[in-house]
């Protein structure tokens, strides 16, 4: 298998954690051990080691405004971006690089006598968006192929999403749709989709269509906020679609009907 890495981006609050670090961490697991991935256990040990303090309480979701479905608006406050980076080559390795909105101080350098895996870390900053954010949103013409088992993890094999989304330029699309093989929506290129068909539960496509499993996808499905269901384009036409992931929340689209 072409060697990749196992990826598991969380947000960080400086007040109150990280958001859905349960529902994180136990994607990363369940994801290293289904890969082959090593260490996925010291993952939360690991996070205080860069973050540099005790861990706070967890928290699931934003505490923020809601409708019918309780859902969640975008997320408008400042956090830390964490991915936590798994290299799976002949020698697998790990690793964490962070992504802050604020100011941090360095993180902390990794100490290989306590890890004899290298680390990784790094910092980016993550700017929040305001609650009445509206994405733009086109489909691609780039298509995933839902039987790739690939598609339902983290990793950092994205040539098919860089490929749709640069089908678009950013004054064009804030996000891009993907099909797959038959024609099914999937997915964006860093969120999960979600159609509101009219019910009091918002749809999402099931996984085995060919995309990730989301961590806020998850969440809003075990909540009852949202439920799996195979999806068309012409479910999508004229109801209100939305996009998100578990570091912005969930966002309203404006779908382009390209013709």
């Amino acid at each position: 298998m072409t060697d990749f890495q196992l990826i598991e981006t969380m947000r960080w609050e400086p007040d109150t954690g990280i958001v859905r670090q349960r529902l994180h961490l136990e994607r990363l697991k369940r994801s290293a051990a289904r890969l082959g991935f090593p260490g996925a256990g010291q993952a939360e040990k690991r996070l205080t080691e860069v973050l540099g303090m005790p861990p706070l309480p967890c928290r699931a979701s934003p505490p923020q405004g809601g409708d019918r479905w309780g859902r969640l608006l975008p997320e408008s406050r400042p956090g830390i971006e964490l991915p936590l980076v798994g290299e799976m080559s002949a020698r697998p390795t790990e690793g964490v690089r962070l992504a802050r909105s604020q100011k941090p101080n360095p993180p902390p350098r990794p100490s290989h006598a306590q890890q004899h895996r290298p680390h990784r870390c790094d910092h980016r900053t993550l700017h929040p968006l305001p609650a009445d954010t509206v994405w733009t949103v086109r489909i691609a013409k780039t298509r995933l192929v839902s039987t790739d088992p690939l598609l339902r993890y983290k990793t950092s094999r994205r040539a098919v999403y860089e490929a749709a989304r640069a089908e678009y330029g950013t004054d064009e699309a804030d996000e891009v749709l993907l099909l797959n093989e038959r024609g099914e929506p999937c997915e964006g290129t860093i969120t999960s989709l979600f159609v509101d068909d009219g019910s009091s539960i918002l749809k999402t496509p099931p996984i085995s269509r060919g995309l990730l499993a989301g961590v806020l996808r998850t969440e809003m499905i075990c909540q009852r906020k949202a439920r799996v269901q195979r999806l068309t384009l012409d479910d999508l036409k004229g109801r209100p679609v939305f996009m998100g992931n578990s570091l912005r929340g969930l966002i309203r689209a404006n779908l382009i009907w390209d013709t």
